[in-house]
């Protein structure tokens, strides 16, 4: 089971909502991190906030990865050619 899901190109939509909470919980720990270090002058805070928003950075760049495979997984080929068609 946990080659299924580690596997690229199985359950992208799970790993995608993964990575999306990491992303929340990062901001919401940056935002506190930030709003701190407006109070008081320590010096963790301000490394705190620049770690958890390089981390927001890396997980928004996760959950898009998850989320253009998910999404091109699901379209076929034709769809694609005959969408764009369409459009233009």
């Amino acid at each position: 089971m946990v080659q299924a899901l580690c596997t690229s190109g199985n359950h992208e939509g799970l790993k995608c909502g993964v990575h999306g909470a990491a992303v929340a919980l990062a901001a919401m720990m940056a935002a506190y991190n930030i709003a701190a270090c407006c109070f008081r002058s320590d010096r963790h805070l301000r490394v705190n906030a620049v770690v958890y928003t390089l981390a927001v950075g890396w997980e928004v760049k996760q959950t898009l990865h998850h989320f253009h495979r998910s999404g091109s997984a699901t379209m076929p080929v034709g769809a694609a050619t005959v969408v764009a068609a369409e459009v233009g």
